[in-house]
């Protein structure tokens, strides 16, 4: 009786783990897992032959836009506006289209099109639009759960360039900015859209930001940008914690914050630059660390590794900077164009915003180990690049392009 005993018992835990190996959960989003521009991705090539990684396929029937994709194992999610109608197009992996749907209407002045990035989480697609039109779908065919716009629904100030803000979530809340003097940010509950929290913050228009969450030991801060405040938000209450005021020429505040270790690095145009802060312990308060405002960066984005933080040098430098995450030293520069920078398996790659030149550098030794240029596509090359499986995914205007980036195995 006691083997028998044993035996179920033994069984039972088996079972349970294979449970939790089913629930695993689809998420993508915004700069990779974290939206820290760092993709989970290995044996990758660690350099390119002088024509570049090989070109697996090409897709010109996307339509307008900036916004990156997101990838699974077998789709590839997008944002796209024809005709100034907002959709979302699902690819299969080798560029063929599955399935399109509108949700709304998209920006069409001003740099005209998509400017956010799809968030997934299992089934469900979160999805927004230059208009303010946001989203909840399924991820299999395009259904609308329920939709919401951020002027109508909530008040919401459009900036000048179109709301662009790929949404955040946090467990059962979506998180959006319509940047209404009353309704400044919202909460929502991720699954049927009703509103949970209203954050009045300083009641400016939005920024072109896409939020960070900063969890301390179960307090949660949201991190973003108004017009021109830098904010720390109650992510479960809606209260203002902390802000700072900036004012700049070019007041855009488009990059996502870096978090670690209890310091937060931030960066805008020229005027505003690079700074560090690091953050209480109850996430309250900040302190200005450092403030470097010579070096911009409009939408590149920034990588830490270590103590090393690499950021474009604004939109008239030609340099990728290697700086001092303790002091904000620049401690060397490449040529490689202004633009966007990520990470994955030791290299950086970058991609310029006017010449659309893809460069490989290698982190530790930063140096280039290749480059390209993309040559098919339309209008700016603002889109940030994404790898997935050993591919690296570039928007250009209405193209998607995919290379193949994966070591050759003997």
């Amino acid at each position: 009786m006691k083997n028998k005993l044993f035996y179920l018992f033994i069984a039972a835990i088996l079972c349970s783990c294979v449970s939790k190996e089913e629930k695993k959960i689809t998420f993508e989003q915004w700069r990779g897992e974290n939206r820290d521009g760092k993709y989970q991705e290995k044996d990758l090539l660690k350099s390119w032959p002088e024509e570049g990684p090989d070109l697996l396929w090409f897709n010109e029937e996307l339509g307008a836009g900036y916004g990156s994709p997101i990838i699974t194992d077998n789709t590839i999610y997008i944002l796209a506006s024809r005709d100034s109608i907002a959709l979302i197009v699902a690819f299969d992996l080798a560029g063929n289209i599955k399935w399109q749907k509108d949700f709304g209407f998209e920006w069409n002045t001003s740099y005209a099109g998509t400017r956010s990035t799809p968030t997934l989480i299992d089934n469900l697609l979160y999805i927004s639009s230059g208009k303010g039109d946001i989203a909840c779908m399924k991820s299999e065919n395009g259904e609308i759960v329920w939709s919401k716009n951020m002027e109508s629904d909530f008040h919401g100030k459009l900036p000048y360039f179109g709301y662009a803000q790929s949404l955040l979530i946090n467990d059962d809340m979506v998180y959006a900015m319509p940047g209404g003097a009353d309704t400044n940010l919202v909460a929502l509950n991720r699954f049927n859209g009703d509103l949970i929290w209203i954050a009045k913050a300083n009641g400016e228009k939005p920024a072109y930001n896409s939020p960070q969450i900063i969890d301390l030991n179960g307090n949660q801060v949201l991190v973003t940008y108004s017009q021109e405040s830098f904010l720390g938000i109650d992510a479960k209450k809606g209260k203002l914690l902390w802000s700072e005021s900036f004012t700049s020429k070019y007041p855009n505040h488009a990059n996502t914050i870096l978090y670690d270790d209890r310091a937060i690095y931030t960066a805008a145009s020229i005027g505003h630059g690079l700074l560090k802060y690091t953050l209480s312990d109850d996430g309250a308060s900040i302190t200005k660390i450092w403030h470097d405002t010579i070096v911009g960066n409009y939408f590149g984005g920034m990588i830490k590794l270590g103590d090393k933080l690499y950021s474009g040098g604004g939109s008239r430098s030609k340099y990728l900077l290697m700086m001092d995450a303790n002091t904000g030293a620049i401690k060397d520069s490449l040529k490689t164009d202004n633009g966007s920078v990520i990470y994955a398996d030791g290299m950086l790659y970058t991609y310029s915003h006017k010449r659309g030149k893809v460069c490989l550098v290698d982190a530790e030794n930063f140096e280039i180990k290749g480059s390209f240029k993309v040559e098919k596509g339309t209008n700016e090359h603002f889109s940030h690049p994404v790898i997935k499986n050993g591919v690296l995914y570039i928007r250009h205007g209405n193209t998607l392009l995919a290379y193949d980036i994966k070591a050759k195995t003997e």
